[in-house]
């Protein structure tokens, strides 16, 4: 039996994913069920040296659009959020996977974290989620 498009139950649902690191991702298991529903994605990557490792992954995905999100940068949320919006008219769903702590923060009581470590991990982590909904 042939599947149509119309058929599965993400088809023309369409939304932005955050926090693909690779293919173990939680993020990317993500993206490909949703992709395999039929559903249209926009992936992000943090960096150049990230994007190296998940454009590929983007590509193989049909994503389409494959954008820089630093949430540490004032405004990249908005910016990636917008774009989105432009692309797609209407954002259906939005994947939030990002999470970052300073490595030396991560050894010990979450007490002794310093509070730049905290904030940073906290604004990253948790404050991005709020944004980005």
């Amino acid at each position: 039996m042939t599947t149509t498009n119309a058929a599965l139950p993400l088809a023309g649902k369409k939304g932005l994913i955050t926090g693909i690191a690779n293919d173990k991702s939680i993020a990317y298991a993500v993206a490909k069920a949703i992709v395999d529903l039929g559903g249209e994605i926009a992936i992000t990557y943090q960096n150049d040296k990230t994007a190296r490792y998940t454009q590929p992954l983007a590509e193989a995905l049909g994503a389409k659009l494959f954008l820089k999100l630093d949430v540490a940068e004032p405004g990249s949320l908005e910016g990636v959020i917008a774009q989105c919006g432009e692309a797609f008219g209407e954002i259906d769903f939005a994947i939030h996977s990002m999470a970052f702590c300073n490595a030396d923060d991560l050894h010990g009581r979450v007490i002794d974290a310093t509070e730049e470590g905290f904030d940073s991990a906290m604004n990253i982590s948790c404050h991005s989620f709020l944004r980005m909904a």
